[in-house]
């Protein structure tokens, strides 16, 4: 259900249990209007996002406190780390976000500041886990912009280009092309039949 076999920083949502009426995360009682208020969050930052049950939070919360306490800090730290590098990327007059997923950003780096959020930060461990399950399950509608941003601040750092904003981007965006166009013309090349309709490779083997 919460397997991390594959990825030992996994955060999955999971199912609903037979008990659906669990709203207790420790001490804490989960509001059905604060669960609704999350739910309508999410569907804002990503329509198609999942819905979150009291009762799926309150299994993911005891899932994560019966992990090594490195572990459970490290997969939380991970979701974190992504909403950092939005705030970065929202922030950098270098980039240029379209209106919507501008808003979008805003509104998801706004919540994980509330003090009066689902669940309350100064929890001891899972205070962050409603801010680390928001991230994890809207990421998919900033993952694209945020991996090009990623690879923009590399050719930032290494190539320095100069003039402004606009024109930075623009110096990333031809080097990309121009990398993607010899990347494609080497598989052409590679693919192209050769004296007699012969692949390349076959006039290479050896006997």
């Amino acid at each position: 259900m919460l397997s991390t076999l594959h990825d030992p920083l996994a955060l999955r949502l999971p199912p609903e249990s037979a008990d659906s009426r669990r709203r207790h995360v420790g001490d804490l009682a989960l509001e059905e209007t604060a669960v609704a208020r999350f739910n309508a969050l999410l569907a804002r930052l990503d329509p198609n996002a999942p819905h979150v049950s009291a009762d799926q939070l309150v299994t993911l919360a005891r899932w994560l406190q019966e992990q090594p306490r490195e572990r459970a800090v490290a997969i939380l730290a991970e979701r974190l780390r992504r909403a950092e590098h939005l705030r970065r990327m929202l922030n950098d007059g270098d980039w240029e976000l379209d209106a919507e997923l501008r808003e979008r950003s805003r509104m998801l780096i706004s919540y994980l500041h509330e003090v009066d959020d689902l669940i309350p930060d100064d929890l001891p461990l899972v205070g962050h886990l409603d801010d680390a399950l928001l991230v994890e399950l809207a990421w998919p509608a900033f993952r694209d912009q945020t991996l090009d941003y990623g690879d923009f601040c590399d050719f930032r750092k290494d190539e320095q280009p100069r003039g402004t904003g606009a024109e930075r981007r623009m110096a990333w965006e031809n080097t990309r092309l121009a990398e993607l166009a010899l990347l494609q013309q080497r598989r052409d090349v590679r693919s192209r039949p050769y004296a007699g309709g012969q692949p390349l490779q076959a006039l290479f083997r050896v006997s």
